[in-house]
């Protein structure tokens, strides 16, 4: 598989929630995170949805761009990519982008 990513990946366990289905986050980045759930959504799937970042619930909306299903039977979770496509300026900061979309030099205060 050619990867297509710009930014880089960060990993990063966080709670997300999707609708019905919740799991967490393998990696993040400024546009966008990989997720382990037992449901994902097909590609393309238009996404809304939280993810908590120390204590904090942070709402956004995505874009499905890629998905590998799971499989219930032997508790394998399926994995997903999700693409932000609106996402609060606090996540926003988190996640190291500026106001306008363009990458933060530095590393946002969640990476120790």
């Amino acid at each position: 598989m050619h990867n297509t990513r710009v930014l880089g990946r960060q990993r990063r366990r966080f709670k997300v929630n999707l609708g019905p289905a919740s799991g967490f986050t393998v990696d993040v980045s400024a546009g966008g995170f990989c997720a382990e759930l037992m449901r994902v959504f097909p590609k393309g799937t238009a996404v809304k949805g939280s993810v908590l970042v120390d204590g904090t619930e942070f709402e956004f909306s995505g874009r499905v761009a890629w998905a590998r299903q799971g499989d219930f039977r032997i508790n394998l979770r399926g994995r997903m990519g999700v693409c932000f496509t609106d996402i609060p300026p606090q996540l926003r900061q988190l996640f190291g982008l500026s106001p306008t979309g363009t990458p933060l030099p530095a590393a946002g205060p969640f990476i120790r």
